[in-house]
């Protein structure tokens, strides 16, 4: 899948993507991800596209 930015906040994904929310919020707490992650006191989660795909692709191989 094609990404439109390297770095995208999950509102984006949701939006131009069609990620559902749910989806995205179960791939943000898997343990030792490294393509989402949350600046320090803020609230939005911001996603490396590139390996965020890769992981998915992972996932759906398993």
């Amino acid at each position: 899948m094609q990404y439109p930015k390297k770095i995208m906040t999950t509102q984006e994904l949701i939006n131009e993507c069609g990620f559902s929310k749910w989806y995205l919020h179960q791939m943000a707490y898997v343990e030792g991800q490294t393509y989402a992650a949350k600046l320090p006191g803020g609230r939005k989660i911001f996603w490396d596209t590139e390996k965020f795909e890769r992981a998915r692709q992972k996932m759906a191989v398993r």
